[in-house]
């Protein structure tokens, strides 16, 4: 017989991290909950099986005694969720690595993967980065440590406006700016994987990712064809055992996924970005990509 679990889809946990690296506590708005709960309504029948219990600041206390608690990103406020609801949480790392892991400095230590990429922690480095174009794309696109859903995102040219330098300070005093050239995206693609307590990972298939313009997820499909990828398939792959490897070093265990997409070069031809983002938590495309049923820790 399948488990039953009580979910907390905190699809809000980035803002969360956010906030608690900067001993800011976090109370979502009501903005936040209603949209989180629309986005999270999707989830059912892939992610989260219809006879699992949802769980949220409106449950019950108690309402989910007996039950194994599980969230999407096992912060705080999740696992006070939980516990309020009486479910029992699942192991999960503790908050210090879930924090560094799904910050963007944790991805930029790996190496930058785009060209002219880098990760400023300072405002002198960040302005020295941005002082001068890109070798590709329209200009330097600024990324906030964490960020969600094309959150947390700005454009700059190579000379500043000062909303842009606040952009950077208010960035800085989260862990930091992630600065890359702002390349014409072809297709957007991810891996999916489970990471075992005893480091072990097991891999889901690629599959194909949109995104509106923002940045922000519509939809995650799967590649009826993968060697019509080319070597692609492949390249994340290897890109993904490495990047799980990273993370069971850091102390990290549980659902992982690794964004990647395909942008125009200097040159005008297509190229990869095997790792634009690590999200070490469940996403919105986990269950269509990761074949191993997504019951199993």
């Amino acid at each position: 017989m399948a488990t039953r679990f009580a979910w907390v889809l905190n699809l809000d946990a980035d803002v969360e991290l956010a906030r608690l690296l900067a001993l800011v506590s976090y109370v979502p708005t009501r903005a936040m909950l209603d949209a989180t709960r629309t986005h999270a309504a999707r989830l059912v029948g892939s992610l989260v099986s219809p006879d699992d219990l949802l769980v949220d600041e409106a449950t019950p206390a108690g309402a989910a005694r007996g039950l194994v608690g599980r969230a999407f990103c096992p912060t705080p406020r999740a696992l006070a969720l939980l516990v309020h609801a009486g479910a029992t949480p699942e192991p999960h790392p503790p908050l210090s690595v879930l924090r560094a892991v799904n910050s963007r400095a944790f991805a930029a230590s790996l190496g930058a993967t785009l060209p002219g990429a880098s990760f400023a922690r300072t405002l002198e480095e960040a302005l020295s980065h941005i002082a001068a174009p890109p070798r590709l794309g329209d200009g330097w696109r600024m990324k906030r440590a964490f960020g969600m859903a094309g959150r947390g995102q700005r454009i700059a040219a190579a000379a500043p406006s000062e909303a842009d330098v606040a952009f950077l300070v208010a960035g800085l005093a989260e862990g930091g700016v992630q600065l890359e050239p702002n390349v014409l995206i072809l297709e957007e693609y991810a891996v999916h994987g489970m990471l075992a307590t005893d480091c072990s990972a097991a891999l889901g298939e690629i599959v194909r990712q949109r995104c509106d313009a923002r940045g922000a997820w519509l939809a995650t499909e799967r590649v009826r064809f993968p060697s019509s990828l080319g070597e692609v398939p492949t390249l994340l792959a290897a890109e993904a055992r490495a990047v799980a490897t990273a993370l069971a070093g850091a102390g990290y265990f549980g659902p992982f996924g690794v964004d990647a997409f395909t942008y125009r070069d200097a040159d005008g031809a297509a190229a990869l970005q095997p790792r634009s983002e690590i999200n070490a938590r469940y996403s919105m495309g986990f269950a269509v990509g990761f074949a191993v049923s997504s019951r199993a820790p």
